[in-house]
């Protein structure tokens, strides 16, 4: 079971904060959308958000200075 990490980023040369985590590549991917969402309705034109995969929910770090781009999976 993969774990993931839905991040935000807010600035441009920002750091990555964790906001949320699931098991759920679906969730994962509305919780990321919906994240981003509220971050540019309150006017943060530069926010991101990204998901980041982890074998074990030990390994999820709060803050992160990059992410690679990953594709989630379906069952």
């Amino acid at each position: 079971m993969m774990i993931h990490g839905i991040y935000l980023k807010t600035k441009p040369k920002g750091k990555w904060q964790l906001v949320s985590v699931t098991v759920s590549p679906e969730t994962a991917r509305a919780e990321n959308e919906e994240v981003l969402k509220n971050a540019l309705s309150r006017g943060n034109e530069f926010a991101e958000a990204a998901i980041q995969l982890y074998d074990s929910s030990i390994h999820v770090p709060e803050f992160l200075s990059s992410i690679k781009e990953q594709k989630l999976l379906f069952n």
